[in-house]
C-alpha cells in the first residue's frame, strides 16, 4: 500500500526542479512546507538518510528519501529509453543477423535508431512500440509510472511541463495510458502465473460515475499476485464464480486453499468451480477458509490491496465509465505484478518472486515485450 510519505514525495517530485544532485549519492530536497529550506538526503551505511526532522524522529523513509529513490528510478527508465536498439530485427525478414545500425533520425517523438538490413537491402527504425507517438518515449512512460503511483493527471500534466518544457493535455495523458495499459495486458495475460496453495478471495466497492460497482481480486498468498480481478454490479454467487474461473485460466494450478470472508456467495462458487469433476486438473478438495479469521491464517494481505486500491481511487475521485473502471483495473495489475517492489518481498515485484527472478521491469520495458509479440 503506498503510504502518505510516498504520495508526498511523488507530488513533491511532480511539481519539478525540487530534487538537486550534489553527487552520485548525495542530494538536496525542497521543503514542502518552507521552499527556502532545502534538506539534504545521502547514501550512509547501506542506507538513505535524511536532515528532516521526520527522519531525525522517526527512523524511517521520510518523503525526502522517497523522492528522490523516484527520481532515480526515472533516471534509470530515461536510460534504458537511450538504449532501445536491443534486440531489433528487420521488419520485412524478421532476421537480425543482417541487420546494422546507421546512425539516428531526428523526429518529433525524440532520435529514432536507423536500421538498414543487408539482405533486403531495406531501412526502418526502431521504436519498440512508440511509432507514431508524437511525444518522446520517456515522457509517455514517466506519464504511466506516475500514474499508477497515486498522481493525480492535473499533476502529470504540471510535471511534464516543468520537467520536459511541454504541454501534455489531460486527455491525451490518458489516452496513453489506455492504449498502452491495453497492449502490455494483452502480453501479461498470455503468460500463465506461477502461484502457491493457498488463494484470497475478497472485493470492495468502488464508485463508478453516481454508482457504487464491485471490484473482486484474487491474490496469491505467497508471491502477493494479483491473479485476477472482475468488476461487477452485485455480489452473487454467479460473479464470486467469474473470479475464480479468471483465477483457473491465469494460473499454472489450482490452490488446495481459498481465503475469504464470510460472503455466502463463495461457498458455492469455490464448490462449483474448484471442485469440478470434470476438470482434468487436480483441483478435488479445495478447502474453503472462511473469515473473520486472526493468527496466522486471514485476509489481511488482500485487504490491505484493496486499501491501496481505494488509495488511488481517492486521488481521482470517480472512475467516470465502466470501460474506464476496466482500464484502470488491468493497469493496477500490470503496475501491482510487474513494477512495484513490495516490501514483504524484500523489494522484489510479485512476478519476479514467483519467477525466481531477479530482472526488474518498468513501462518501457513491458512496451517493448508487447510489441515483440
Amino acid at each position: 500500500m503506498t503510504n502518505k510519505r510516498e504520495i508526498k514525495a511523488i507530488q513533491l517530485l511532480a511539481k519539478g526542479n525540487n530534487i538537486k544532485p550534489l553527487s552520485r549519492s548525495k542530494f538536496l530536497v525542497r521543503s514542502e512546507s518552507d521552499p527556502r529550506r532545502w534538506h539534504e538526503v545521502a547514501w550512509e551505511n547501506g542506507q538513505w538518510r535524511c536532515r528532516c526532522e521526520d527522519y531525525a524522529k522517526r527512523k524511517i523513509r521520510c518523503k525526502h528519501i522517497y523522492a528522490v529513490s523516484y527520481s532515480l528510478a526515472l533516471r534509470e527508465i530515461t536510460a534504458g529509453v537511450k538504449d532501445r536498439e536491443r534486440g531489433s530485427v528487420c521488419k520485412k525478414c524478421h532476421s537480425a543477423k543482417y541487420l546494422v545500425k546507421y546512425g539516428v533520425r531526428p523526429n518529433q517523438s525524440g532520435p529514432a535508431q536507423k536500421l538498414y538490413c543487408k539482405r533486403c537491402k531495406t531501412w526502418s527504425t526502431d521504436r519498440g512500440g512508440f511509432e507514431r507517438m508524437k511525444n518522446q518515449t520517456i515522457v509517455i512512460v514517466s506519464a504511466l509510472d506516475l500514474y499508477f503511483r497515486n498522481v493525480s493527471l492535473r499533476q502529470i500534466s504540471q510535471h511534464l511541463h516543468s520537467t520536459f518544457g511541454i504541454y501534455v493535455s489531460y486527455g491525451a495523458i490518458y489516452n496513453w495510458i489506455r492504449k498502452y495499459v491495453e497492449l502490455v495486458s494483452r502480453y501479461t495475460q498470455k503468460l500463465k502465473m506461477v502461484t502457491s496453495e493457498r488463494w484470497h478471495a475478497d472485493e470492495t466497492l468502488i464508485k463508478v460515475r453516481s454508482r457504487q460497482m464491485v471490484l473482486w481480486s484474487l491474490l496469491d498468498s505467497e508471491t502477493r499476485q494479483q491473479i485476477a480481478y472482475h468488476i461487477s454490479q452485485s455480489r452473487s454467487k454467479e460473479e464470486a464464480a467469474v473470479l475464480l474461473r479468471k483465477g483457473k485460466k491465469a494460473s499454472k494450478t489450482v490452490p488446495t486453499e481459498v481465503v475469504t470472508d464470510g460472503l455466502e456467495s463463495y461457498n458455492e462458487a469455490i464448490e462449483t468451480e474448484l471442485a469440478n469433476k470434470n476438470d482434468k486438473r487436480p483441483s478435488q478438495g479445495t478447502l474453503h477458509i472462511v473469515g473473520p479469521l486472526v493468527g496466522k491464517i486471514n485476509n489481511n494481505k488482500i485487504e490491505r490491496f484493496n486499501e491501496s486500491i481505494k488509495g488511488r481511487i481517492k486521488v481521482m475521485g470517480k472512475l467516470n465509465s465502466a470501460k474506464g473502471a476496466e482500464t484502470f483495473a488491468k493497469g493496477y495489475q500490470i503496475h501491482y505484478n510487474w513494477i512495484r517492489g513490495h516490501k514483504a518481498l524484500n523489494g522484489r515485484t510479485p512476478t519476479a518472486m514467483a519467477n525466481k527472478s531477479t530482472e526488474k521491469m518498468n513501462w518501457k520495458r513491458l512496451i517493448e515485450k508487447a510489441s515483440e509479440c
